[in-house]
């Protein structure tokens, strides 16, 4: 008797627009490349205000169900990435601000928890990087799209700006390689016994341009990388209880179809499907975590 086709979510995580200071995108924009990537959820993080230590989160009026062309619904949750001492944090299901700026990430960490939120470390190698390893952080963002644009960078920098003013996709798949070094730190956090959930960052600003051409677009940011979850309704706690348990996992959809992918499954658990002779993944998976 063949098995049942399990119901799926796809969204993207860790997404900004104009409340960021550094993003002019209008909530407009993002929504329609949202809606043109099918997405089913989509996980705004502004920055916060480095003197605000109070209030609702950035944004937060945005959170619901938003009802795209042909009435797909778009859930639109709502995180926020803080400043501390110790670098970039995102904050998830939680609801009011804290203090961030110049404090040391375990006690932003500490007052995310009195929350009933959850801390993800991002971008932990670049922009600043992650400088306490020891501190309760939840997930740690194995891939983030603004770290791999490192790959392109160089003296071929011009060649593959011309390349992608008519093949975009090809100059994403060149960029978006296997990320190595997170993935080695999430092993080692996960064998010191860290029930560490690995997320998948898109980090997307839409902040980029030359002479009016946009180098960074929503849309193909949001069908590059994406995080799939299971599930049929795009409910907000059922999406933060699996997104917070590990039950989601990271699709490279710009790589599907580009060779016979391998399995990989690693002494902590997690599990790759490596291609390209494990120069580059499909999928990243999480060990089974579920939330004390």
């Amino acid at each position: 008797m063949p098995g049942l086709a399990l119901a799926l979510l796809v969204g993207v995580l860790h997404v900004h627009h104009a409340p960021s200071h550094d993003s002019d995108a209008s909530f407009a924009e993002l929504l329609a490349a949202a809606h043109a990537a099918e997405l089913d959820f989509l996980v705004l993080a502004e920055h916060a205000d480095p003197e605000a230590h109070s209030g609702p989160l950035p944004a937060a009026e945005l959170a619901g169900l938003h009802a795209g062309p042909g009435g797909r619904a778009l859930q639109v949750l709502v995180g926020v990435e803080f400043g501390t001492a110790d670098g970039h944090l995102l904050a998830y299901d939680m609801d009011e601000l804290v203090p961030a700026t110049d404090r040391p990430g375990a006690q932003v960490i500490a007052d995310v928890h009195a929350q009933g939120g959850f801390a993800v470390v991002p971008h932990p190698f670049t922009h600043g990087g992650w400088h306490a390893w020891d501190a309760p952080f939840d997930g740690l963002e194995v891939h983030n799209n603004a770290s791999e644009f490192q790959h392109i960078l160089g003296p071929l920098l011009p060649l593959r700006l011309l390349v992608a003013s008519f093949d975009r996709a090809a100059v994403l798949r060149s960029m978006l390689r296997r990320p190595a070094r997170e993935l080695e730190r999430w092993e080692s956090l996960l064998a010191a016994g860290r029930p560490v959930v690995g997320f998948s960052g898109a980090d997307a600003h839409q902040n980029v341009s030359l002479l009016g051409w946009q180098l960074d677009p929503y849309a193909p940011l949001f069908r590059a990388v994406q995080t799939v979850c299971p599930g049929d309704l795009p409910e907000p706690e059922a999406l933060w209880a699996a997104l917070r348990a590990g039950r989601c996992w990271i699709r490279y959809e710009i790589h599907a179809g580009r060779g016979a992918p391998r399995e990989l499954r690693f002494p902590s658990g997690r599990r790759e499907l490596q291609i390209d002779d494990g120069a580059r993944v499909l999928e990243l998976r999480n060990p089974i975590i579920e939330a004390p």
